[in-house]
């Protein structure tokens, strides 16, 4: 099935000027990924019937939408505090520390696809529950940050696993994947060997 993997490097030294307006320069990006994520939405409804009527994903439908995900990771890393070099907007991905891989299979399940409204229901109470939690850890993070020039491991671990989950079931909502949300990690075993790396649609 299509594979969904994201992943960010971790260093413990962080800019306090550019953590401590974070929230004012990120502000820019989630405007234009939440209307790009429009454009998202509207390909999954007619990529639903594809599936729907097919069993099949259509690959021109799946690449827009991979452009979008990877854009959205890529600010959602840097609004939750996860890194501290500013993305470039658009596609292009910028020298960034996040690693992502998104590959493409054609065949869909029809039966989870047709019913994702309701499969996904479960998926999205639990990413309800970790964002309330990443909302308090990212004021306890930006705190910390701010007097002590470092995040501690702990809570960027807590804080990626909250995006990356995020990131998993963006995918799955959009029926980008059939592969449900999973904490705490890629879902599949995805090369991240160098930053934004897209994996290619398998061989036929």
């Amino acid at each position: 099935m299509s594979a969904i993997a994201y992943d960010v490097s971790y260093e413990e030294s962080r800019n306090r000027l550019t953590v401590a307006f974070r929230y004012i320069l990120a502000i820019p990006h989630l405007i234009l990924a939440g209307l790009w994520a429009q454009l998202a939405e509207f390909l999954a409804v007619i990529q639903w019937f594809i599936v729907v009527f097919t069993g099949n994903r259509n690959e021109g439908i799946w690449r827009m939408q991979e452009s979008w995900l990877g854009y959205y990771g890529r600010v959602i890393g840097y609004a939750n505090l996860l890194y501290d070099e500013y993305p470039a907007f658009g596609t292009e991905p910028g020298n960034v520390p996040v690693h992502s891989a998104f590959t493409y299979e054609e065949p869909a399940n029809r039966l989870t696809n047709g019913l994702r409204v309701f499969w996904i229901i479960p998926a999205l109470i639990v990413g309800a529950i970790v964002c309330i939690g990443g909302a308090i850890l990212g004021v306890i993070s930006w705190f910390a940050i701010l007097f002590t020039g470092k995040h501690p491991r702990g809570m960027w671990d807590f804080m990626f696993k909250v995006v990356n989950y995020i990131v998993q079931l963006e995918a799955y909502a959009y029926l980008m994947t059939d592969e449900y949300p999973k904490w705490g990690g890629p879902t599949t075993e995805v090369s991240m060997a160098s930053p934004n790396t897209f994996a290619p649609p398998p061989a036929t």
